[in-house]
This record gives C-alpha cells, sequence and structure tokens, in this order.
C-alpha cells in the first residue's frame, strides 16, 4: 500500500504595497549632506565605512554623516528617517552584502 504526502506551497501570499515616486534628483551634492546608513545587516558597517572613506578620499565637497538605524534591519527608524529628511540631500541605505 503507497504512502501520500501532503505538499503546501512556500510562495505564500505577497502583502499588499503602495508604490512611491522616487525622490527628485539632486543637481549637485557639493555642500549638500548625505548620510551613509548601516542597517544593521550583515556586515553593513563595513560597506558603509568603505563608502565614506570614498568619499572623503574623492569629494571632500560633500558632508558624510554615517549613521547605524536602531533595531534591526526590518524596522524603520523615524527618528532617524525624520533627521535624514530635514538635513540630508541624499542617503544611502546600505544591507551589507
Amino acid at each position: 500500500m503507497g504512502s501520500h504526502l501532503k505538499v503546501h506551497n512556500p510562495m505564500g501570499y505577497p502583502p499588499q504595497i503602495d508604490q512611491k515616486h522616487l525622490a527628485p534628483r539632486v543637481s549637485d551634492l557639493a555642500g549638500k549632506t548625505v548620510y551613509l546608513v548601516d542597517c544593521r545587516f550583515d556586515d553593513g558597517d563595513i560597506l558603509v565605512e568603505q563608502m565614506a572613506n570614498w568619499f572623503r578620499d574623492n569629494r571632500p565637497d560633500i558632508n558624510i554623516e554615517v549613521r547605524r538605524k536602531s533595531g534591526v534591519y526590518t524596522e524603520r527608524d523615524e527618528n532617524l528617517y525624520e533627521e535624514i529628511q530635514q538635513k540630508g540631500a541624499g542617503a544611502v541605505m546600505a544591507v551589507g552584502h
């Protein structure tokens, strides 16, 4: 007598999302502030430091702010995002490798 297997579809159901438009492109970053944010994913801090060093060496006219977001990488950091919106001309969210 044969046995039966019950198989489940691992795809799941994707969540509903609201699409947002990209921010307008900044024409020039000279004299402006760019945030480099470590999202606390594996080795993101190493990536952020390498990017910051590149900017210091190649674009000293751009203000670089290195930040590490609070909480785990899947959670929003509202305080940091508000700071970036108020003071930054752009941000790079580094999620690691």
